[in-house]
């Protein structure tokens, strides 16, 4: 009897190329849980190179698999092609500003080193032109796919030099726009009121525009600002003209924004019913991948703190066939935090596996710090959990020392009381 292929052993036969990255997606996406482990704790915690790959549906696959490179393909040499022509009739802004556009169509399928080249050539064409708005088009998509790579030095670089050349050419969108990658890389960095100082300074920008298009992301993002620091009542407050602003667009999808967002204040305020009904109203409304990866994770989260731990481990496996194979690598490690949520409330010493598997996709990927510290502070609670205090402090103390550094008060207290509750005495057992 053949035994089965793991996936971690498939990949290894595919070639370290952009041209295979379909195919690598395509075998981690058909994977399986081994049928024979499904019910043993070995299965329950298997981990992405652990998947038996299943030839069967990556044979169907291939076909539509090999359709679809080649309609992109198609769609981007069109691109590329008019870019030509537009720089062979001398029109240079309409050249660099289809560039742009390719490297959106790369940027979108997450080749973001294609994307960043492609990005800079445009760059390269646009910086002489006297219209300049091809030029701070291109530095706000290096910006948007560096932050996305996780080189937030760059991406700061990147957004700056646009919103810098916004105000010089008196372009108040640009500056607008500029002003969100601006606070969100502060927000990546923890800098978080940095981070607002951005936003509010968009907002007063947009106040004139009247475009809710533009406007709604700053009253998302003030949101989640005042939920972090412990503000509700402030965060339900932006939220809600958050909404007005996104019904004035008319784009149905965008209102799965507020639908997590307001999920998660729901869930902030220990109203965990009221906050699965609403991720669950979302996941109905709205067929994007990525928010589909996202809100399950949350979802997931809400069915925790309900101890409804195999319908949490459900949406997890959910979320996960998303992430994987989409890569959409900052969902995966808030699906391997919940993988360790249902770990800890099970006191399974088995789920420390996630919690590597978050920090190893962390530093690989070179995410951000402030996505570093909930792992270790998760780490340190499942050690609690399972009776190890000595591993418990090492981990939440790491978690301290990253929140510390970013200066982010709210989170620091929460590990550090966590802490406290390690140190204080066991209470004395009851008489017979």
């Amino acid at each position: 009897m053949p035994q089965h292929l793991l996936v971690e052993r498939a990949l290894a036969l595919i070639p370290d190329s952009d041209e295979f990255l379909p195919l690598s997606d395509a075998v981690i996406g058909t994977s399986r849980m081994d049928g024979e482990k499904r019910w043993a704790r070995s299965g329950a915690y298997a981990t992405l190179g652990k998947r038996i790959v299943d030839p069967a549906k990556l044979h169907e696959l291939i076909p539509r698999l090999t359709e679809r490179v080649q309609q992109r393909l198609q769609q981007l040499f069109t691109c590329i092609l008019t870019a030509i022509q537009h720089q062979e009739a001398g029109d240079l802004g309409a050249a660099a500003e289809t560039l742009v556009k390719a490297g959106e169509m790369e940027e979108e399928d997450r080749r973001l080193e294609k994307a960043e080249r492609i990005y800079t050539m445009a760059l390269e064409i646009a910086r002489d032109l006297r219209e300049k708005g091809p030029q701070i088009l291109a530095l706000r998509r290096l910006g948007r796919v560096t932050r996305a790579a996780g080189r937030l030095d760059e991406a700061w670089t990147w957004y700056h030099q646009s919103y810098q050349l916004s105000v010089d050419q008196m372009d108040i969108p640009g500056q607008v726009i500029a002003c969100q990658g601006l606070g969100n890389v502060c927000d990546d960095r923890g800098a978080r009121e940095h981070s607002r100082g951005w936003y509010e300074r968009g907002l007063s920008l947009v106040g004139g525009l009247e475009d809710p298009q533009l406007t709604w992301p700053f009253y998302t993002n003030l949101s989640i600002l005042a939920l972090m620091r412990g503000d509700l009542a402030h965060a339900e407050v932006l939220l809600s003209r958050a909404r007005t602003y996104l019904e004035a667009t008319g784009n149905e999808g965008l209102m799965l924004f507020w639908y997590n967002n307001r999920g998660l204040l729901l869930l902030e305020a220990g109203e965990v019913e009221e906050a699965e009904r609403t991720f669950r109203e979302a996941l109905e409304r709205g067929d994007d991948r990525l928010w589909e990866a996202q809100i399950r994770a949350n979802l997931g989260e809400s069915l925790v703190r309900q101890e409804r731990f195999l319908e949490a481990e459900e949406e997890g496996r959910r979320a996960e066939e998303i992430a994987i194979f989409y890569r959409f690598i900052p969902q995966l490690v808030d699906v391997y935090l919940l993988f360790g949520s249902i770990a800890r409330a099970r006191c399974d010493e088995e789920g420390f596996v996630f919690y590597e598997q978050a920090l190893e996709v962390c530093r690989e990927r070179g995410l951000p710090e402030i996505r570093e510290a909930p792992v270790y502070h998760g780490y340190g609670l499942l050690y609690r959990s399972c009776g190890r205090p000595d591993e418990a402090v090492a981990y939440l103390e790491q978690a301290c020392s990253i929140y510390a550094k970013l200066g982010l008060n709210v989170e620091l207290e929460r590990v550090r009381r966590d802490m406290e509750l390690l140190e204080a005495p066991a209470p004395a057992p009851t008489a017979a």
